[in-house]
């Protein structure tokens, strides 16, 4: 492959190095490498599952304090579909959703504190006007993902999402999260964030 790439650069040197000054330099790249990188920041993967089978996995970007709530997709221009945002929430609080400042449509899988999916809010667009998605009660995430991926993927109700390699939720981490003094591993799970974040 090196040899490939070595050969093509000495072959088109001469066209290569005026696009990629171009791209380097262009707005368009530099938004779409922002779009990307916010994303990948702070990002872990989760699984959908449904069962044991796993429906689909994707790369996330966490939030838990207010500011970044607030932010959340905004203002970004695009996701690649296998990204998201994942949103813990205080489930005890009343949560909302809206569109404002958002470019591309999403959809939004709302989920209760045991990870189990609860509702799908399919196919929201970019908005003016906007409506205010209000979850249910006791909604401890919110995951958004690209618009129309929950009806592909055949994601449905009662369908429930895991961190990857998560040793949080083994019997291990449940030990942990009690010895430290928190109730859950939800609670253990926004304080480490807002410490890390």
């Amino acid at each position: 492959m090196k040899a490939l790439i070595h050969g093509c650069i000495g072959t088109f040197s001469a066209y290569l190095l005026p696009v990629l000054c171009f791209l380097l330099l262009s707005d368009f790249s530099a938004a779409l490498a922002a779009d990307v990188n916010a994303v990948q920041d702070g990002a872990k993967k989760v699984s959908i599952q449904r069962g044991l089978k796993q429906i689909a996995v994707f790369t996330v970007e966490i939030v838990s304090d207010r500011e970044k709530m607030r932010q959340g997709l905004s203002g970004r221009h695009h996701m690649p579909d296998d990204r998201g945002m994942l949103f813990i929430l205080d489930s005890a609080a009343e949560n909302a959703f809206w569109m404002k400042g958002m470019e591309f449509p999403i959809d939004i899988l709302l989920f209760g504190e045991d990870k189990v999916l609860t509702e799908v809010l399919s196919k929201l667009m970019p908005c003016g006007k906007c409506t205010i998605y209000k979850t249910p009660a006791h909604t401890a995430y919110a995951l958004e993902i690209n618009s129309g991926l929950a009806e592909a993927l055949g994601v449905k109700t009662g369908d429930s999402f895991v961190y990857e390699n998560n040793w949080g939720e083994s019997s291990y981490g449940k030990r942990i999260h009690s010895t430290l003094g928190y109730q859950s591993p939800l609670e253990f799970e926004r304080e480490f964030n807002k410490k890390t974040a």
